[in-house]
């Protein structure tokens, strides 16, 4: 555990309080501890067929308990009747057997208060257990030393065991209709993205498949014994939780992995409706459906339904394969020489070539929204201007992120110039061209601009 890497958060860090709401409960039941968990999960290869059509949400409450801790969880589900309103206590399950995706709420909160994360994963066909924290829901003191200690992960594991044990427990509404082969998923903001976090690091759980931890800290080494699809969702002026903190804790898991981006937005605007809330829960429910259901659609929906204007997104072994585009070669205006990938992965990109070819050749890939990759032909690596400005750019990246990304400029006269999307600098060839490539410039000049020819 790297207790030296985490960002410590004060009171204020919390989700919107909401009233809690009364849900007709069962007697107290207290389950089991949760088991060890195998380092190798059985998860099988052909999951449920993913549902087709929104679903109608019903709500159970269950009042649990981990030793002395009251685990009070309200389950939402897939419901029979017509999508669209509000959760119906008690309702009658909808015919089917669906994974199931935990959710755990911020500091202050509840499980109505994060209803717009939390109702579109049962919408789509999950069984959504959302514990009320002890110790950090509204109401409460506030201990958040109890996601520090691993208490509220640990709080998870118990819940993800008391809900799987439904699917067995004779008269129950669950009994035959939870996925208890394919894996869990889990989510949370804030704390409870640390909770998140938290089970695939320092407490790990390996029945864990698929996690969505947004605005947490990095809360220590990865697990060896947890295999997800994770991915991260942050804004980039988060003053609670540090964005740096997140981002680090991406790097330090393995593939397949994402990142989403938030660009100009705090702790957590694009949660509640406006501010790129529809980006933000399209994505997060196309991971679970793919992570979840194998829905190779939900796959596939993953860029578009990321992108605006204001989002950046990260993909490592995710998407089966990016647009393709035409084959291009640059051409300085400066000096009119081509831009050069040779020994690319050794030697950064320069223009001081007097003719093409294929390490003067770049698939120049649509990534949308006017953004564009560029590919070396000659070895199949994506140009990268990471910390560009001190770094020249270099043609050795297997996937596309913010360092790989360009917005595409089409200047009046016919030119074209390239700016980074991770810092908003315009790449230049420095020195007549005897320089490498660098993204640091802030005016477009003719270093700045390239002639694009196809072929």
């Amino acid at each position: 555990m790297a207790m030296n890497r985490r960002t410590f958060l004060g009171l204020g860090a919390a989700g919107a309080v909401a009233a809690v709401h009364a849900y007709g409960a069962p007697a107290a039941t207290a389950f089991p501890s949760a088991p060890a968990f195998s380092s190798t999960p059985a998860f099988p290869s052909t999951p449920a067929a993913a549902p087709t059509r929104r679903f109608a949400i019903g709500v159970r409450e269950y009042a649990w308990s981990r030793g002395n801790r009251r685990l009070t969880t309200r389950i939402f589900y897939p419901a029979t009747g017509n999508p669209g309103g509000n959760p119906v206590v008690g309702a009658p399950i909808a015919d089917g057997v669906f994974p199931i995706c935990e959710f755990s709420h911020g500091l202050g909160g509840n499980p109505e208060s994060y209803a717009p994360l939390i109702r579109p994963l049962a919408e789509a066909g999950f069984v959504v257990p959302a514990p009320v924290f002890p110790t950090t829901s509204s109401g409460t003191q506030g201990n958040i030393q109890d996601v520090y200690n691993g208490n509220q992960s640990k709080d998870v594991s118990q819940v993800i065991t008391n809900t799987l044990a439904l699917n067995t427990t004779a008269g129950d509404p669950f009994a035959g209709h939870l996925d208890t082969t394919t894996g869990v998923g889990v989510a949370g903001h804030s704390l409870g993205g640390m909770t998140t976090h938290g089970l695939l690091t320092a407490w790990p759980d390996s029945r864990i498949a698929a996690a969505v931890p947004f605005a947490c800290v990095d809360m220590g080494n990865p697990g060896t014994t947890v295999r997800a699809n994770v991915l991260f969702v942050h804004g980039d002026q988060d003053s609670v939780c540090q964005y740096s903190s997140a981002r680090q804790a991406y790097t330090e898991l393995p593939a397949p992995k994402a990142f989403l981006t938030h660009r100009g937005t705090g702790h957590d605007q694009y949660i509640w409706s406006g501010y790129n809330h529809t980006q933000t829960v399209a994505t997060y429910v196309d991971w679970m459906r793919w992570s979840l259901y194998a829905d190779t659609a939900a796959r596939d929906r993953l860029r578009a339904d990321a992108t605006s204007g204001t989002t950046t997104t990260t993909w490592e072994a995710v998407l089966t394969s990016l647009p393709t585009g035409p084959t291009v070669s640059l051409r300085s205006r400066g000096n009119g020489q081509y831009v050069c990938a040779e020994n690319a992965g050794a030697d950064p990109l320069v223009a001081n070539r007097a003719t093409v070819g294929d390490w003067e050749r770049f698939d120049l890939v649509d990534l949308g929204d006017n953004n564009v990759a560029l590919k070396a032909r000659a070895n199949g690596r994506y140009v990268c201007a990471e910390n560009a400005g001190a770094d020249a750019l270099i043609a050795n990246r297997t996937a596309v992120g913010p360092w790989e990304t360009f917005r595409r400029v089409n200047n009046s006269d016919g030119t074209v110039s390239l700016r980074a999307q991770a810092n908003n600098q315009y790449v230049g060839a420095a020195n007549n061209g005897t320089g490498p490539l660098t993204a640091n410039r802030t005016a477009i000049g003719p270093w700045e601009s390239f002639d694009l020819t196809t072929g």
